[in-house]
C-alpha cells in the first residue's frame, strides 16, 4: 500500500495515541493535525436515545449538531470491535470501541486510517498489514470487527 497509514487509540496502555507504520509516535504537519483533532471516539457507533445508530461527527450543520447532541448525550457505546467506516478530509477510517489495547476504560476507541478513498476490505487489510498486534489483543480478549451501517 502506498498510501500513508495510521492508527488511533491505545497502545498497549491507557491514552490514546497517533501511530505509524512500526509503531512510530505519529506527528503531522499543523493542518493534518487539525483534521484528525476530532477522532477520539467522534467516529464510533452510538445508540442514541432515539434507538438509532449514531456517532458524534455525522452533523453536517449547526442546527443537525444541537439535535444529534440531544439524542446522542448519555447514548450508549455499540459492543466492541462493531465498527463504522467513514471518509474524514483526506482520509479513509474504521472507528470502534476497543477496551483491548491496554485501556479498560469506558470511550477507549482504535482507529485504523489510511489516505485517500478506500474499502472496508482494503483499511482491514492495512490494519492487519501495519499493526497486526491490534487484531493479536482483539483475538485475545474475543472481540471480533464486525461493520455496522447507518
Amino acid at each position: 500500500m502506498t498510501d500513508r497509514c495510521f492508527f488511533f487509540g491505545c497502545w498497549n496502555r491507557p491514552g490514546h495515541y497517533l501511530v505509524g507504520p512500526g509503531r512510530a509516535r505519529a506527528d503531522l504537519p499543523n493542518d493534518e493535525a487539525w483534521q484528525l483533532c476530532h477522532i477520539d471516539g467522534w467516529f464510533a457507533p452510538k445508540r442514541g436515545r432515539s434507538g438509532k445508530l449514531c456517532w458524534q461527527a455525522q452533523a453536517k450543520t449547526v442546527e443537525e449538531d444541537h439535535a444529534l447532541h440531544w439524542d446522542i448525550r448519555d447514548s450508549a457505546e455499540y459492543p466492541q470491535g462493531q465498527f463504522l467506516r467513514h471518509r474524514h478530509g483526506k482520509w479513509s477510517l474504521l472507528q470502534w470501541w476497543d477496551r483491548a489495547q491496554g485501556d479498560k476504560r469506558g470511550a477507549c476507541n482504535s482507529s485504523i486510517l489510511l489516505e485517500g478513498e478506500h474499502t472496508t476490505e482494503e483499511l482491514l487489510a492495512a490494519l492487519k498489514e501495519h499493526f497486526p498486534h491490534v487484531l493479536a489483543n482483539l483475538d485475545k480478549a474475543g472481540v471480533e470487527l464486525v461493520e455496522v451501517f447507518p
